[in-house]
């Protein structure tokens, strides 16, 4: 059985990006596959890296889920 994560990043849930977003996992669902689909717009957490990438952040909550939600 395939594995597949779908990552949306589209801001807009009415976007075209939505919609194939959909149709990919429908078909992958019909196909036997295990789907897993990360929105980021559904995901609480800082965009900015406030330090660059001269220090490291601690991911936020939303993040950690969504990293193992995929393992």
């Amino acid at each position: 059985m395939k594995r597949i994560v779908i990552i949306n990043g589209h801001p807009n849930k009415e976007s075209f990006n939505f919609g194939i977003a959909e149709a990919y996992q429908r078909g992958a669902l019909e196909s036997g596959s295990e789907v897993q689909e990360i929105v980021i717009a559904d995901l609480e957490f800082n965009p900015n890296l406030q330090f660059g990438y001269q220090k490291r952040m601690v991911l936020e909550a939303d993040l950690v889920s969504a990293w193992e939600k995929i393992q």
